[in-house]
């Protein structure tokens, strides 16, 4: 029997009733699931914003790319475009006991992650590149701390640190040993001067007590450290160390995990390796608030401003703060000035100056390890002002680390919080800053590989350009990267896309090392670099 179509009249009566009883099933829903309703109501919602044209245009945009399945403590962008990740023990004490030691290679472009034989423990060591781009990695883990009442004596006993010294060749993508450290450290901050020798400071020692002050220089010649009895300084661990343009090293006054609370070890000031003064930096603005905080060189490097970046309470207090503070290292005498307050407090922040000469503040959390901020946002040097960046979708805190990618995105990794199930977050994520979403970029037709300070040198861009910046790659463990900076190559002249520039002669300002050049329009888009050495 053939089926006759519904009239119009009953046809509308079908299909009101059918949204009748589609509304009474969402009620339902609502009511008794409202609050997972409406979560997954605005992450449909924020997903939608946040991948629209003009959302991107101004705000950026973040893409959860890979797990690497590795619980990174320390990473270090290698000039040969790919990014070390360094793990160790992975603040596992199952893995240290089993000597169960990681290190893994990702390559972004491939998107594949490849592991690296490690021979110790590298977990909180601290690391910095040589003037030929080798990674030089000091310190660890030699034993790890015990908490009361589980030692034997009911008193809770430190973390030890390691003599073990070690380069990574980025070409053999091996370590290579090297000779040890006089003196084992846990948490120590290595920086590498223009001489192209590498100091060490601070860390726990092989007892697990906070050290007093020992200062060693490392020669990639001798391959050996030597100890230097005339210098000595005593910092709270992992310090927040910057070599500024006269060649003394700036304490900013941030610093990752212990130390002392008294002012003299946590006073900022410049240190002179020559003959061991330190002239002190007063002004910061809630000095008590200066652990896990974040320090950055504004670009151009050139201008020598510091900023100081959030932080909190000594210790396992959950006190944060969000203000900044600016400091000129060129001024007679310098003084932090309060800058702007960011949008929330945070403790261990990331930092990452871009080739437009902004810089990224992202994650942290608002406490001692508590709650991850999930919040990005944007520093303007030329208006000193802070303006919203897209929201990253994955929270990070103590353990994360933030690397410059030669294409102009930023790629977060890591994150080890107490709160909720103590997950270590093993995702990497990477940001695309709202420059790349603003029309064609530029390229870099061509450019010197090697480059002499004090020299002119061209470059050929595919479009007129605006700015031209040397970016040094990052090495960040611990909301601590003492190498990051951005000088500026002032553009002499500029000729049908050919570029003659100006190479600063000062080592200090520009240490001998790999850099990523990178060439800006007048639209504030920048190209993908081009790797050169600076010698």
């Amino acid at each position: 029997m053939a089926v006759l179509p519904a009239s119009p009249g009953r046809a509308n009566r079908l299909r009101r009733w059918r949204m009748l009883r589609f509304g009474a099933f969402l009620l339902v829903i609502l009511v008794g699931n409202g609050p997972f309703a409406v979560s997954w109501t605005a992450a449909r919602y924020e997903r939608w914003r946040s991948h629209r044209p003009d959302y991107m245009r101004s705000h950026g945009r973040w893409d959860v790319v890979a797990d690497s399945g590795t619980r990174s403590i320390h990473a270090a962008m290698l000039h040969t475009g790919k990014v070390l990740l360094m793990a160790g023990s992975g603040n596992d004490q199952g893995s240290f006991d089993a000597k169960k030691f990681r290190t893994v290679l990702w390559d972004p472009i491939a998107n594949t992650f490849t592991d690296v034989h490690t021979p110790w423990d590298v977990f909180c060591a601290g690391h910095a590149f040589l003037p030929n781009g080798d990674l030089l990695i000091a310190g660890g883990t030699k034993k790890y701390e015990l908490l009361a009442p589980a030692s034997p004596d009911g008193k809770k006993h430190e973390y030890q640190g390691l003599k073990d010294s070690y380069l990574f060749n980025p070409v053999t993508e091996r370590y290579e040993k090297t000779g040890e450290l006089n003196h084992a450290r846990w948490y120590p901050t290595l920086v590498t001067l223009a001489s192209g020798l590498v100091v060490a400071v601070s860390g726990l020692d092989g007892n697990g007590d906070i050290d007093q002050g020992n200062t060693e220089l490392f020669s990639s010649a001798s391959g050996t450290w030597d100890d230097q009895q005339d210098l000595r300084k005593v910092f709270p661990t992992y310090p927040a160390l910057l070599l500024a343009g006269d060649g003394r090293l700036f304490f900013s006054g941030a610093n990752a995990g212990y130390g002392p609370a008294s002012v003299a070890e946590r006073q900022p000031g410049l240190w002179n390796l020559t003959n061991n003064a330190f002239q002190p930096v007063d002004g910061l603005p809630e000095p008590e608030l200066n652990e896990t905080a974040g320090t950055i060189m504004l670009a151009p490097a050139q201008e020598q401003k510091v900023m100081f970046i959030a932080g909190g309470g000594v210790g396992d207090t959950q006190v944060a703060t969000a203000r900044t503070a600016i400091v000129d290292l060129d001024s007679p005498a310098p003084r932090y000035q309060r800058g702007p307050d960011m949008s929330r407090v945070r403790r261990y922040p990331g930092a990452v100056i871009l080739p437009d000469d902004t810089v990224l503040v992202s994650g942290g959390s608002t406490g001692y390890r508590a709650r991850d901020s999930r919040v990005a946002e944007i520093y303007h040097p030329d208006t000193s002002s802070f303006t919203a960046a897209a929201d990253p979708h994955v929270g990070r805190d103590y353990h994360s680390e933030y690397l410059l990618l030669p294409d102009g995105r930023v790629a977060v990794f890591g994150s080890n919080p107490l709160s909720d199930d103590n997950t270590f977050e093993t995702r990497v994520e990477v940001y695309s800053p709202s420059y790349l979403y603003r029309g064609d970029r530029p390229k870099v037709i061509s450019a010197p590989p090697r480059i002499t300070r004090g020299s002119m040198i061209t470059v050929a861009s595919s479009q007129p350009v605006t700015k031209v910046r040397l970016i040094r790659p990052g090495a960040y463990t611990h909301v601590t990267d003492t190498e990051q900076r951005s000088v500026a190559l002032p553009i002499v002249q500029q000729t049908a896309g050919n570029l003659t520039l100006e190479v600063p002669q000062n080592p200090n300002l520009l240490p001998s090392d790999w850099y990523m050049l990178f060439v800006t329009n007048g639209a504030g888009v920048p190209s993908v670099a081009s790797w050169v050495q600076v010698g």
